[in-house]
């Protein structure tokens, strides 16, 4: 007797797990019989973080068909790209950046069946604040059934003591996007850290058009205005506009005087800022391929895993701009420095 109700129990516990199990989105033996089929959403061309998500795959030797579509800056794209990933029974799908997620699987406070996401696995990379932009309830779990990824920010306070590891500053100005979430939310955090650690923070948007898009052009003159506030350096924290437009922030500052500070760090070893103190994307890349092996080869939920981020960070120090701006490192900083030589090859 007691052993047919152990039996009867242990069956009700595996029919349990297999449900369960079952019904994780896109949850699938370990065992491959065929390639896996993973859709990356990109927003500026497959760089270096979409590079190394594959990498990983190959790396790993697991057998994985990549479907990548660039929305091209463009976000009325985004509903085209959920679409077709649901159309191609895709096992599951990578979203670079804030604007792209956002676009695909929505806030925690608006997702929708209908226009989002929510039946196949996703692991987001090259989000700076998941939290602060709704996406995410926490970095322990998303909080959503389908939703992993990583974090690539460096935490701003440590961005901010690195620099002043570099020179102490007591003013620093900031240029930002405001029509990038990413950006409005790196410039809060920034404001709080200038209270806490005692600096004045002098602030720039970059003026929109009539279509509400950045204006490239006037970039030199808010460097100008912050250079007329005697700011020690100006920080690029996050937005995908300054970043494409690097080299001619960069030149544009150095031709002022003034040092460009950045949480990029292609914006040190691949244009013209002094210093970035940075996550490497090719980096993160592999480590979102991590989380995705983590759900097609564990078989973990994704709500399961928690948000990851580098262990350790980058510390890019360009020579030729020291040089120009006659602001060398002080001999504690080389020690642990990656120094680079003027502009690298793209």
């Amino acid at each position: 007797m007691e052993f047919a109700m152990t039996r009867r129990r242990l069956t009700f516990v595996l029919i349990v797990f297999l449900t369960c199990w079952s019904i994780v989105p896109g949850a699938r033996s370990s065992q491959q019989d065929r390639p896996f089929s993973i859709y990356i959403a990109v927003w500026r061309g497959c760089e270096e973080a979409c590079k190394g998500f594959q990498d990983y795959f190959r790396e790993e030797g697991i057998d994985a068909d990549f479907i990548v579509r660039d929305a091209k800056r463009d976000k009325a794209k985004l509903t085209e790209f959920v679409r077709e990933a649901r159309e191609l029974k895709v096992d599951l799908v990578v979203t670079w950046g804030t604007s792209v997620t956002v676009g695909m699987i929505g806030r925690l406070a608006d997702s929708n069946p209908d226009k989002h996401l929510t039946d196949i696995p996703v692991v987001f990379m090259i989000v700076a604040d998941p939290v602060g932009a709704g996406i995410i309830e926490s970095y322990a779990s998303s909080g959503r059934p389908n939703i992993t990824g990583t974090r690539n920010r460096v935490p701003e306070e440590v961005q901010m003591r690195a620099i002043r590891a570099y020179r102490y500053f007591k003013r620093l100005g900031i240029i930002y996007n405001t029509n990038e979430l990413n950006s409005v939310l790196n410039v809060g955090k920034i404001r709080n850290l200038a209270k806490k650690m005692r600096f004045v923070l002098f602030e720039r948007n970059i003026d929109l058009d009539e279509n509400g898009k950045p204006i490239p052009e006037s970039i030199p003159q808010k460097i100008k205005e912050l250079k007329d506030r005697n700011v020690a350096f100006i920080y690029v924290g996050s937005s995908s506009f300054l970043m494409r437009h690097m080299d001619y922030l960069t030149s544009s500052a150095i031709d002022q005087g003034v040092a460009i500070v950045s949480a990029y760090e292609a914006m040190a070893s691949k244009s013209n800022a002094l210093l970035a103190v940075a996550s490497r994307y090719y980096s993160v890349g592999k480590l979102a391929g991590f989380q995705a092996k983590s759900i097609l080869i564990d078989t973990h939920p994704p709500i399961a895993l928690p948000i990851l981020s580098l262990s350790r960070y980058s510390y890019v120090i360009n020579m030729e701009t020291a040089r120009k701006l006659k602001l060398y490192p002080p001999i504690k900083v080389l020690r642990y420095a990656e120094v680079v030589h003027g502009q690298q090859q793209k």
